[in-house]
């Protein structure tokens, strides 16, 4: 993909904001790859939900912010089945490939 590509998706952002955000992400991705972020998000939920001193107005906000997260996921994952590609074949991340023992596969292919 062209800068002039990635200028129209990201507008109004600059090449510095855009790599930012691009090293940002991959962070997160790289520390807890895909699945764990979702699941262990997910988790942490239910655990705050479930705590004896559990207050609704006091955490709906963080609980929205951290559903909102997960759906962001979980939409990439759901791209990576739509494109036919792994994890790592569409992020250029390893972890979840290796999580689910892809090793380097970038295409999923029918067994």
């Amino acid at each position: 993909m062209e800068f002039s590509e990635i200028r129209e998706k990201f507008e109004g952002l600059t090449a510095d904001q855009v790599c930012e955000l691009a090293k940002f992400g991959k962070e997160i991705l790289d520390h807890a790859g895909m699945f764990g972020l979702s699941s262990g998000l997910l988790n942490l939920i239910k655990d705050i939900i479930n705590a004896d001193n559990y207050v609704l107005d006091d955490n709906k906000c963080t609980i929205e912010t951290l559903i909102y997260i997960i759906s962001l996921v979980n939409d990439l994952t759901e791209k990576c089945w739509h494109e036919r590609k792994t994890p790592f074949g569409l992020t250029g991340l390893k972890d979840d490939n290796e999580y689910l023992g892809l090793k380097d596969a970038t295409k999923i292919e029918a067994l």
